[in-house]
């Protein structure tokens, strides 16, 4: 329990970080001359699409702080996380609801394995090869994580109609 307290006091950290480098740069951004089109996403979109967006995007940043911790995925992780995917589906009525819940076990699978093979190098074993294994199977879980966030993002702009037809409210 007490990693999830290490965790959101390191995400309010980057929250108040983020914020104070958006205040800097905000005061040059013009959006009629700004080659940035991502702001035009989230205009068109729902109070319950923008949790789902937030859901994801916090269950995402949340897995890779276990990964790089070395936190071992313990009962109340695994209902944080289940939950906010529960919650990014439900609230844009994903269809695809096992799917995604599947998939985010699949993920907490690989942060327990990255956990263990941590937890042999430094208590029983230490190989280069054993080294090797754990930086490729971190690289591959972020890129998972990755792809799985993206993906999420995706169906939440799927699922609004006005983005996916153009039209304005």
């Amino acid at each position: 329990m007490n990693d999830i307290f290490y965790f959101a006091f390191a995400a309010l950290i980057v929250v108040i970080a983020i914020y104070i480098i958006l205040k800097v740069l905000i005061k040059k951004f013009n959006p009629e001359k700004s080659q940035v089109r991502i702001y035009g996403i989230l205009q068109g979109i729902s109070t319950c699409e923008i949790i789902s967006i937030s859901s994801a995007i916090i269950s995402y940043v949340f897995m890779i702080y276990l990964m790089v911790s070395f936190v071992d995925v313990t009962i109340d992780i695994v209902i944080i996380v289940t939950f906010l995917s529960l919650l990014g589906d439900i609230l844009i009525k994903n269809k695809k609801i096992l799917i995604n819940l599947f998939l985010t076990l699949i993920s907490l699978a690989g942060i327990k394995i990255i956990y263990l093979i941590h937890d042999y190098l430094s208590a029983e074993y230490m190989s280069v090869w054993m080294l090797l294994l754990l930086v490729f199977v971190m690289l591959f879980v972020f890129l998972y994580l990755s792809y799985t966030l993206l993906k999420n993002l995706n169906s939440v702009v799927i699922a609004n109609k006005y983005i996916r037809k153009g039209d304005k409210k």
